[in-house]
């Protein structure tokens, strides 16, 4: 029995920060192209009517853009500070605080996405349905997951 909980626990401190750390620089790695470009759509109408949810073809500012992709950094970042896998900065306590942020943040976009469905374009309610609502539930999850193997350490 508790080989089981040991091995939960080693995949917790090791597997799971890791991959919330690399999906969240992936993330934060497109915001930062979409502040220039609407790749990997082909113009900026198909961009916004998949991930921005209108039909207009403004693509959003790309001071907000990057905004984004450094907040997905730093998710990243604080995420291996927390899990203790690179060198931490500030108290223990801040850091464990910005983790169930974080994890609350990320919650909050996946549920409240479904919300967004509506008056969205139908190629943004099908892809927020699918695939980015469903992403934010999981990273959220894993986030709370970080912050409570933290908590249980500090």
């Amino acid at each position: 029995m508790y080989g089981i909980e040991w091995e939960a626990l080693e995949m917790i401190r090791t597997v799971v920060p890791v991959g919330l750390a690399t999906v969240l620089t992936a993330a934060g790695v497109m915001h930062f192209i979409w502040a220039f470009s609407p790749w990997p759509m082909k113009d900026t109408v198909t961009f916004t009517k998949t991930i921005g949810g209108t039909d207009d073809g403004v693509m959003p500012s790309a001071a907000s853009a990057m905004m984004v992709g450094l907040a997905l950094f730093g998710g990243a970042v604080l995420t291996l500070m927390v899990n203790e896998s690179i060198p931490s900065i500030g108290p223990d306590w801040l850091r464990l605080v910005g983790m169930y942020g974080l994890a609350g943040v990320l919650l909050a976009r996946g549920v409240g996405g479904y919300f967004m469905n509506s008056g969205a374009a139908a190629e943004f309610q099908r892809w927020n349905s699918v695939l980015y609502s469903p992403l934010c539930v999981a990273l959220g999850v894993l986030g709370g997951m970080v912050a409570v193997a933290a908590s249980r350490r500090y």
